[in-house]
């Protein structure tokens, strides 16, 4: 009897070892992005916009600080209507680094909002790299924008000619969300 609750502790031991195991642990693999209401919740901003500018340096390195500037066509969520630009930071220093590429337009779920700091020429690369970035056009250190964060799996998706009937949905949606909360808000 000793021996069979052993043994049974044992396989199921081992089990559960093989079961972690089979779980792939890779950093941000998170297949294609879900339904747009998967991520109004949580994300700080939402909106869809044109990316204008990006200071990636084309290593297509994730060990560089980027940043990325977005001109705003229509805001869903935490961006007033007199804000037409916002700042992305797309996962730097991170496995998580999303690619975004000037003139593209996306539907983006972005997180947080930190104040550039002032020293970020400083600070815009690895450590160990030689070359430092300079602070983007349209940045002013002593007023500086507040940037967001949007990397891989945030939910942030490229509009296309083949993705827009479906981006074209969740934007109904996300319009109806707006409304809703802007109403809960005013009844506040």
């Amino acid at each position: 009897m000793l021996d069979s609750r052993i043994m049974r502790l044992h396989l199921l031991r081992t089990l559960c070892f093989l079961l972690t195991c089979a779980v792939p642990s890779f950093g941000c693999e998170c297949g294609p992005p879900g339904h747009a209401s998967r991520y109004i919740k949580e994300a700080s901003i939402a909106f869809v916009g044109k990316v204008v500018f990006t200071d990636d340096d084309g290593s297509g390195k994730f060990t560089q600080k980027t940043l990325m500037h977005f001109e705003v066509e229509e805001a869903f969520k935490g961006l007033g209507p007199e804000m037409h630009d916002v700042w992305v930071d797309p996962g730097s220093f991170t496995s998580c680094y999303a690619e975004y590429r000037v003139g593209e337009r996306y539907l983006v779920f972005a997180y947080g909002g930190a104040v550039l700091p002032k020293d970020s020429p400083a600070v815009s690369v690895a450590p160990g790299e030689s070359k430092t970035k300079p602070t983007p056009p349209g940045i002013d250190l002593k007023n500086p924008p507040r940037v967001y964060s949007a990397p891989e799996c945030s939910g942030t998706r490229l509009i296309t000619s083949k993705t827009k009937d479906a981006v074209s949905q969740e934007v109904v949606y996300l319009r109806k969300y707006s409304e809703k909360a802007a109403r809960e808000q005013k009844h506040s």
